[in-house]
């Protein structure tokens, strides 16, 4: 450890422009690595081991994601969408759709018509009497109407309208405050125009550009609001959006820490230091430090871009959270630089040399910030046992980080002070005196007056401790676990508060699908088409599976083939089509038994029947239709399927609805085939359970880690390993007491407050080894452990305070955001930081007291 501080020390003091130039030349080669980076990868889940993941991965890659066909959904609000203004609108949105310039992509069935919604018995109405002119009618009128025609319509029909309406639908009133219209966008035509590329594209501005224009048609409505949604809408412009939240929070966080700097760094001005000098002075160190700081995170996005694909292939390309290590970086960083800042006015106020003030300074406090740096690395780096690769990558960069900053404060902050001050020294106009009070002064007062508590109240410290960790520990055990796909969006983004009203009405909307993948070396056998009929009858009873006439709406290549039999009526009143009698004949020769069931059990084929020739049949007669169903691998072998099932569990039904399929999928299962049902919400509550399941491994690794590193160091050190356990005791207080913030604030555990345990060990391990480090060199000199613990407070608190300061005001911006995650974090860490300033004030230096009183003065002295 000294032989570090004395390499930093020469560096800083005998070669302070080799020094610099050796950092610039760091800077340019992470500099240009940034220019390389990918782009911001926004999926949440990686490579994690679990069936829904890897079902909705080999979907996408068997069957190239949801399929050939998307679904933009027309959100209809007020406070009751069933009447003439609701219907008038409609129509104008239909219109506005066929002036767009996706509408040539548009599903358009004439008999189907090109808006499906919740207004079909009005426009079954207005087709059987073109005369009908709706905007003569009344409110009253419209509803008669819609409830006649709709009690006129087959059940299946009936069932399809209402599903339509919002939760708050009442049948009898025919009122409801929101209602869905449903277009579908022909995503393989755009496919086929533009390439798969172009398509992730192009779609995503079409359909941006249809909902601009359907929102300035809302405005022209006075009782009525629309608005489209689609994962497209959702998600097209998500990246932009995100990153621009970030920027703006760096940016207010980054003036705010300016501020808060130049108040610390600040020098009463005095008859022989002045306002200008002092402000000279203050604005130098504020620039030097922030300087360091900007150059650290620049370093580590350099070398996140090294440790990723294309390179190292260590992590993965930046995400969401990669990218919330710039703020951490910037607000643990200032941290070193006030520190060694502090302590540097220090030993000038004592009228030591330049070169003198700098060695002592990095050869105290820099033992004291290498060991946080190291501590804080560890507990970073605990995020690499989480099974999400996000919080692995951000363990990985955030340590690499913070080591940055340790590193730049200890060379570039030094380097650059001394040759300023030297000039100053050799024109002997160096203030010493001045450097004997700062803007800290208020805070030493009030962190000497805490020396109370091991003096004369040391119960105080033992019952802080044990009531912080005792009641953290139960709200640590008590917190939910929640996150959603649309946490990194902005809250009061349009399509996000559409969306809400999805989940809020609709349980997620009539386009939320639920797909399930089936596989093994070979499903074209008699058996497994078999059970997959009998999963499928099963589906009608599965709570939140959408279901028309006893059948579940469920896409399969048994659904798709039912179809192919009997296709269904575009209208309620239009008769039966006659049945495909060679169709039939053709089924029939593959072993289908048409003749002895009613429907899906008509699909079903005997035990000798040949499905794998059938369902080769099925994909060269309409290989569009089927290819979305079966897929054909490598060795022209039918080995997986997908069936894509109409639910609306939306969000908090989530978990339910997966197991509920797994239990109806079991006729599948049972047969020795990988099952796995899959869905961006399903997706997200296996995250959850990752997220829950993880925490307690990760609050123990955390802690532990940093309780062994500092154990060994001064074991080597000064052969007091306890002394180490003294110093993380309240390490434990400072992260179960955040976990207690959590729990009475009612935050969730999500993939940004679980980087808590490493959060919290980064913001509270310096707080402590500062105070530890600090009460050695002072009892060292001969002091009893009262009087040395009153001084640390007295010195090494002021600095203490001041760090929290600048953390707090750096971080605290973060609970503007429009961000909930980012809301979220911003107030765990201000309360993080309250229980640190509380440990390391009040706690710790109680155990100190005793530790020391353990020990004999001849002991005490050689420490």
């Amino acid at each position: 450890m000294k032989l570090l501080t004395n390499f930093f020390s020469s560096a800083a003091t005998k070669r302070p422009l080799i020094t610099i130039l050796v950092i610039i030349v760091i800077t340019g080669f992470f500099g240009y690595m940034t220019t390389q980076a990918e782009e911001l990868d926004t999926g949440f889940g990686g490579e994690i081991d679990t069936p829904e993941i890897e079902a909705q991965g080999k979907l996408s890659d068997y069957f190239g994601g949801s399929g050939t066909q998307s679904v933009m959904q027309l959100v209809f609000e007020g406070e009751d969408v069933l009447t003439v203004e609701g219907y008038q609108m409609y129509l104008a949105a239909v219109d506005v759709i066929e002036k767009s310039e996706i509408y040539k992509y548009l599903v358009n069935d004439p008999n189907q018509g090109l808006v499906q919604g919740f207004y079909s018995p009005i426009d079954l109405a207005r087709a059987f009497n073109p005369m009908l002119d709706v905007s003569k009618l009344t409110d009253e009128q419209f509803k008669q109407l819609y409830k006649s025609t709709s009690d006129q319509m087959p059940p299946e029909f009936q069932q399809f309208a209402s599903a339509l309406l919002s939760s708050s639908y009442d049948e009898e009133a025919v009122t409801a405050t929101a209602g869905l219209g449903i277009i579908t966008v022909n995503s393989a035509t755009i496919g086929a125009e533009f390439g798969l590329e172009g398509a992730f594209v192009e779609q995503p501005r079409l359909e941006v550009a249809l909902n601009k224009e359907l929102i300035q048609l809302s405005n022209e409505f006075e009782n009525i609001d629309m608005a489209g949604f689609s994962l497209s809408l959702l998600f097209g412009d998500e990246q932009d959006d995100f990153l621009q939240e970030v920027a703006q929070l760096f940016g207010a966080a980054f003036a705010i820490i300016f501020f808060v700097l130049a108040f610390i760094f600040f020098i009463k001005p005095s008859k022989t230091f002045g306002f200008f000098k002092s402000s000279r002075r203050t604005l130098a160190d504020i620039f030097n430090s922030l300087a360091a700081i900007l150059l650290a995170i620049l370093w580590m996005q350099g070398i996140g871009v090294v440790l990723g694909p294309g390179y190292l292939d260590i992590i993965g390309a930046p995400n969401q959270l990669s990218q919330i290590s710039t703020i951490i970086i910037l607000g643990l960083g200032v941290d070193y630089a006030i520190h060694f800042t502090g302590r540097y006015r220090e030993e000038l106020g004592l009228e030591n040399s330049v070169n003198d003030s700098a060695s002592k300074t990095l050869s105290s406090v820099g033992v004291a910030l290498t060991l946080a740096t190291l501590a804080t690395m560890v507990g970073f780096l605990t995020n690499i046992v989480s099974p999400l690769t996000q919080l692995q990558d951000f363990g990985i960069t955030t340590s690499l980080g913070i080591f940055y900053a340790f590193i730049l404060v200890m060379t570039l902050v030094p380097a650059i002070r001394t040759l300023l001050d030297k000039r100053s020294e050799r024109k002997n106009t160096i203030d010493t005196s001045a450097f004997a009070s700062s803007g800290e002064s208020l805070f030493n007062k009030l962190s000497a007056s805490t020396s109370i508590i091991p003096k004369k109240l040391k119960f105080i410290a033992v019952i802080l401790i044990m009531g912080i960790s005792g009641y953290g520990y139960y709200g640590f055990t008590n917190i939910s676990t929640v996150f959603n796909f649309t946490d990194f969006l902005p809250s009061d983004s349009p399509t996000v508060q559409t969306f809400n009203t999805l989940q809020d009405e609709f349980g997620g909307g009539f386009g939320e699908t639920t797909s399930v993948l089936v596989e093994s070396d070979n499903i074209a056998t008699p058996e497994i088409h078999n059970a997959l009929i009998d999963s499928l009858n099963n589906l009608a009873s599965v709570e939140n599976v959408l279901v028309f006439s006893g059948n579940a709406a469920a896409e399969s290549v048994v659904g798709s083939l039912g179809a192919m039999l009997a296709p269904p009526s575009a209208s309620p009143q239009a008769p039966p089509q006659m049945p495909d009698m060679a169709l039939i004949g053709q089924l029939g020769s593959y072993g289908v038994q048409i003749m002895n069931g009613q429907g899906l059990d008509a699909l079903r084929v005997s035990s000798t029947g040949d499905v794998e020739g059938l369902y080769n049949y099925l994909l060269q007669a309409d290989n569009d239709l089927f290819s979305t169903s079966l897929y054909v691998d490598e060795l022209d072998k039918i080995s997986a399927m997908q069936i894509r099932i109409t639910t609306s569990a939306g969000t908090s039904g989530a978990a339910q609805i997966r197991d509920d399929l797994y239990t109806a999928f079991e006729p599948l299962s049972n047969l020795g085939l990988f099952v796995g049902v899959t869905s961006d919400n399903i997706v997200t509550e296996s995250v959850n359970e990752l997220i829950n399941s993880s925490q307690f491994q990760s609050l123990v690794f955390a802690i532990l880690a940093s309780m062994v590193f500092l154990v060994l160091y001064y074991l080597i050190d000064m052969r007091r390993p306890f002394l180490g356990v003294i110093t993380v005791l309240p390490v434990a207080a400072i992260v179960l007491g955040t976990y207690m913030g959590m729990y009475l604030l009612e935050i969730p555990l999500n993939p940004v407050t679980s980087t808590l345990s490493g959060l919290a060990i980064g913001i509270g391990v310096p707080f402590v080894i500062h105070v530890t480090n600090r009460f050695r060199e002072t009892i060292a000199t001969g002091k009893e452990p009262v009087e040395a613990i009153r001084t640390t407070l007295k010195t090494t608190g002021g600095s203490l305070f001041g760090s929290a300061f600048t953390t707090m005001a750096g971080f605290g911006i973060l609970t503007t955001s429009s961000l909930v995650p980012f809301q979220q974090m911003g107030t765990v860490i201000l309360v993080s930081i309250g229980f640190a300033l509380v440990a390391s004030l009040m706690i710790l230096p109680t155990f100190l007291v005793i530790w020391a009183n353990y020990h004999n003065k001849k002991t005490a002295k050689s420490l």
